[in-house]
């Protein structure tokens, strides 16, 4: 393995795609950790088209093949970490095209819906969570954080690529799936919502998890879709965090 030292120009460059302005004009994204890299290379999916690595991280632990390989200083390295303490590995990576509601709509399965995440180790965990139970494509509502950003693909742990993803107007994509079939189902904890182990899963379901604060948005509730909740045993707790929930809505529906 040939292994270069990066220029001061290639570190400044890199640096930028820490900005989801930069990073959507280059339509590049940054994986760090030897995890998530491996896991990037070994799906397929995501294209990585350099890595960067800090000076004395062993060499033979780069999973990539026939990719450039920039080594750096540390402090160098440092600046295109998105970590208080960086993991010695960096892979630059493209951001796949948005999917096209055509081309799930058809299909049969489960897709899981965003309406405004903000918080980026939510929307990376339930990612990954999506990718463990096979989910076929995620909508990122308006306002949900950009699941390239930093530390949502850090979260992922490597899944980030596993599902297509469309962006945009959540209520105006749901449209579009419920005129081919698709049932949606809203996680909310309301107490006329219907309990989760009392649905009937039907073949093509879209499961939305809504704002951390504020839930789901007035104008996703609407036509036939139905609220749904998981049943708490305790007092003590308001409400779960956003990622447990899903996890618990993809087990029952998948």
């Amino acid at each position: 393995m040939q292994i270069k030292p990066a220029s001061k120009n290639q570190i400044k460059k890199r640096k930028k795609l820490l900005g989801g302005k930069y990073r959507n004009k280059e339509k590049l994204f940054l994986a760090e950790g030897l995890r998530a890299v491996q896991q990037i290379s070994d799906n397929g999916v995501i294209d990585v088209i350099e890595i960067f690595i800090e000076e004395g991280f062993d060499t033979k632990a780069v999973p990539v093949q026939n990719i450039p390989v920039f080594s750096a200083s540390a402090n160098d390295f440092a600046a295109i970490s998105d970590t208080e303490s960086p993991q010695g590995i960096i892979a630059v990576c493209k951001i796949p095209n948005q999917a096209e509601p055509n081309s799930l709509l058809n299909n049969d399965g489960v897709i899981l819906a965003f309406d405004a995440i903000q918080d980026p180790g939510n929307l990376g965990t339930m990612i990954r969570t999506a990718a463990w139970f096979d989910v076929k494509g995620l909508l990122m509502g308006t306002g949900t954080v950009d699941p390239f950003h930093p530390k949502v693909v850090r979260s992922t742990a490597g899944a980030t690529g596993a599902a297509p993803v469309i962006s945009g107007d959540l209520d105006g994509i749901l449209e579009k799936f419920e005129e081919k079939g698709w049932s949606v189902f809203l996680m909310d904890g309301s107490p006329e919502s219907i309990s989760l182990d009392r649905i009937k899963v039907p073949a093509k379901s879209i499961v939305i998890i809504g704002n951390e604060g504020s839930g789901i948005s007035e104008k996703i509730y609407r036509g036939s879709r139905k609220k749904i909740k998981i049943e708490g045993r305790g007092l003590s707790v308001e409400s779960l965090n956003a990622s447990i929930a899903c996890a618990i809505a993809l087990y029952r529906f998948c």
